[in-house]
């Protein structure tokens, strides 16, 4: 089975990052629960516009801490043919490609795509964090199943209600797992 892992609120915490350099930029501090939609702002600053600032920065890609169990979860998913998706800006792609190596190795294939376009990877199993992308991936085929790793952002007002059987939703890494084995039961 082939599962794309998208790497922003999947495998990176790129909020806690985003929201520390926030903090030291510009004296104000939020949590992760302060961001309940993905196109938040904070003084009439767009959060994607500050993380793709900082994202043109090799040394703060390398900084970007995992998501919790993410590390053990890949190796344990590493059996089915794993990839990355992102839709990370190509002048990322060197240093995010470094920080995949060093904390997942078995993650060789990587595929960009930009915003609104992940429904075109090639791919049984979309894990994300944003309920437009699992949308999308999910409505482009009916046997494609979505696996949606919750955060306050997650949900967008999608109709992602609309597809209970291809979708799943996820609050942690460890559910993933249990959401990988279903659906591959569920192809036997």
């Amino acid at each position: 089975m082939k599962i794309a892992v998208d790497i922003d609120g999947v495998l990176a915490d790129q909020v806690s990052a985003v929201l520390g350099e926030i903090e030291k930029d510009y004296g104000k501090k939020y949590t992760k629960s302060d961001i309940n939609r993905a196109h938040w702002s904070f003084d009439g600053i767009e959060i994607w516009t500050e993380i793709s600032r900082l994202l043109a920065d090799p040394e703060y890609v390398m900084r970007v801490p995992l998501i919790e169990g993410s590390q053990k979860a890949i190796k344990q998913l590493c059996g089915h043919d794993v990839f990355v998706v992102t839709a990370r800006r190509p002048n990322t792609e060197e240093a995010t490609k470094k920080w995949l190596s060093r904390h997942f190795p078995c993650l060789k294939q990587y595929y960009h795509a930009r915003t609104g376009t992940k429904h075109n990877i090639p791919s049984d199993v979309l894990i994300d964090d944003l309920d437009m992308n699992i949308v999308e991936f999910v409505r482009s085929d009916s046997n494609r199943r979505g696996i949606l790793f919750l955060h306050p952002w997650s949900l967008n007002d999608t109709d992602i209600e609309d597809y209970p059987d291809q979708v799943y939703y996820c609050p942690q890494w460890q559910s993933v797992v249990k959401a990988i084995d279903e659906i591959t039961g569920d192809q036997n």
